[in-house]
């Protein structure tokens, strides 16, 4: 599988791969850095293939030396289900005997030169996990969804028992694809501070990627809260870990990130923040145990940003009060925790 995404897409491809292990495959990965580290939480992925990306990420032809020990390998079949031409050269040139890939409508003649079989663009409407799993039915596979399984090694979750050992929300408060996908601090500790109110023994951990942007808001998150019940991890906690803690805690409130995503795959109720796009229903959680709070976005809408000062005007007209009340619905109240 060729799944060059970061941390959200991993998550939306792991029932289609252990899909394709189920049917009886050896499935190999070629992923990112955060991808690799979140695939060794998965027990049917026998190989990850690390290519170093980053925002901007490099140039194609720095891949060469690992497409080259991919193509020794000689594959039956190299599949990618994320419609990108990076993803598309890397599946065509693999090697494989068969090379499919699922197109997203505005890919390049070049990047589909190789490919041996196309799998057209999928309904957007549906969650993302089930768009790549529709594309193993339009090739013959017929089984159930096998959903996510995680192996989260022992230590790791002694290790976050051993941080807060009381009832606590897990907080993201950094959406990494966009500041226009982030909510406003202010906003976040009024919201806090609601909580608090109702449910004051709850406790709130929050964590980050470690970039110098993240860190810099999550130092003046703490600034405007001053509580100790806020307790922040500044550097970037290994996927183990992160795992770990979203599996102990009672809530993920945060932003359209893949740390929402990685949440919700954990089983975990969720309170998220979006603005509208024509992609969103795909990635917003649903079920019950999801409260997404929407507000439309007419940058979307027109094709022309209208915020400034990277302050997405949409997000800002959530108030602190509807995330409060959407984390309370969930929470222990009053002296029940």
């Amino acid at each position: 599988m060729v799944d060059l995404g970061f941390l959200g897409d991993t998550v939306h491809s792991i029932p289609a791969l252990r899909a394709l292990a189920h049917s009886g495959a050896q499935v190999d990965v070629m992923t990112t850095v955060v991808g690799a580290e979140l695939l060794a939480l998965v027990p049917e992925v026998s190989r990850s293939w690390i290519i170093p990306l980053a925002k901007p990420s490099p140039p194609p032809w720095r891949h060469l030396g690992t497409l080259r020990a991919i193509r020794a390998e000689k594959y039956d079949l190299a599949i990618t289900f994320v419609g990108s031409d990076r993803n598309l050269y890397c599946t065509g040139w693999s090697g494989a005997r068969q090379r499919i890939a699922h197109l997203s409508g505005r890919n390049s003649w070049p990047a589909r030169w190789r490919l041996t079989q196309t799998v057209a663009a999928r309904d957007r409407a549906h969650p993302v996990y089930e768009q790549r799993l529709s594309i193993l039915r339009h090739l013959g596979w017929a089984e159930n969804n096998p959903g996510w399984a995680w192996k989260i090694p022992e230590a790791d979750v002694r290790w976050a028992r051993e941080q807060t050992r009381t009832p606590f929300l897990h907080l993201s408060i950094s959406a990494a694809s966009s500041p226009l996908n982030e909510w406003p601090l202010d906003a976040w500790s009024e919201a806090l501070r609601q909580v608090w109110l109702k449910s004051p023994h709850t406790r709130v951990v929050a964590t980050g990627a470690g970039s110098e942007r993240e860190t810099a808001r999550l130092a003046d998150l703490a600034s405007l809260v001053q509580d100790e019940r806020l307790q922040i991890f500044f550097d970037r906690l290994p996927m183990s870990r992160l795992a770990a803690f979203l599996q102990e805690s009672i809530l993920h409130l945060g932003l359209d990130s893949g740390v929402l995503h990685f949440a919700m795959a954990l089983d975990r109720p969720t309170v998220s923040l979006f603005r509208d796009s024509e992609g969103r229903p795909g990635w917003a959680p649903r079920g019950e145990k999801h409260r997404v709070l929407l507000r439309d976005c007419s940058c979307n809408q027109t094709g022309k940003a209208a915020c400034s000062g990277s302050r997405a005007l949409c997000l800002s007209k959530i108030t602190p009060a509807e995330v409060a009340q959407a984390a309370l619905s969930v929470l222990p109240i009053s002296g029940k925790g």
